[in-house]
């Protein structure tokens, strides 16, 4: 590990991402220090890539923190990322080193053969990033159901170690209301969003949930 680069890019997060990213920040921190913790190099795959130049709080430039994050790293690290949108894919290469390649494709098509050849390699995901389906709060199982999609696409090569994000994953809750206009929760509130249908799994297979806010987290799987 290149202890100046990690200094810099900490510097380029704390100063420059940190103060942008809104609901996303705390949980994009918890990412970064937990890659910090694995050794050797680190493997990034990313659904859904960065669209728009420093749209920090929209988007949370994710391709953008991962392709710096890789620069202090083993020079074997690399990350992965797919977008379906032509579009998307043509920013987000202007954005980003070729240490990062950005492939216009369906995410669960070009999944497949990118885990099978991981596989072969006897590689592992460090991180995978789910984000390529746009939350639709009132219909999410859409979105919610693709991303599992995208999990079962690349189990072959996840480990216990790795880190499964999903973005756009707000808290839900079942709710009465009360006397005095209060309300009271029924149960605890549980991942919800684009996250629901993986956190289901995860708490059937005994994953550990590490984070649950905007973005939710887990390793074990």
């Amino acid at each position: 590990m290149n202890m100046n680069q990690h200094n810099q890019f900490w510097e380029f997060f704390n100063k420059t991402a940190a103060p942008e990213l809104a609901l996303r920040e705390k949980t994009f921190r918890r990412i970064f220090q937990y890659l910090d913790l694995i050794d050797g190099p680190v493997i990034i795959v990313e659904t859904g890539c960065a669209r728009l130049k420093d749209n920090w709080a929209g988007d949370g430039q994710s391709t953008v923190m991962f392709d710096n994050y890789i620069s202090f790293r083993d020079e074997r690290s690399q990350v992965f990322s797919v977008d379906i949108n032509p579009q998307n894919v043509s920013e987000c290469k202007k954005l980003v080193s070729e240490r990062t390649v950005v492939t216009n494709d369906d995410s669960v098509h070009f999944l497949t053969p990118l885990s099978r050849n991981l596989e072969n390699n006897k590689q592992f995901i460090s991180l995978l990033y789910l984000d390529s389906f746009d939350l639709d709060t009132d219909y999410w199982f859409q979105s919610a159901a693709h991303h599992l999609k995208e999990l079962t696409a690349v189990m072959r090569c996840i480990d216990n170690k790795t880190l499964v994000v999903v973005d756009d994953c707000p808290l839900h809750a079942s709710f009465v209301p009360t006397e005095k206009d209060q309300i009271a929760f029924v149960g605890n509130p549980s991942v919800g969003g684009k996250g629901r249908l993986v956190s289901e799994f995860a708490n059937a297979v005994g994953a550990k949930l590490e984070f649950a806010e905007y973005q939710a987290g887990w390793t074990g799987f």
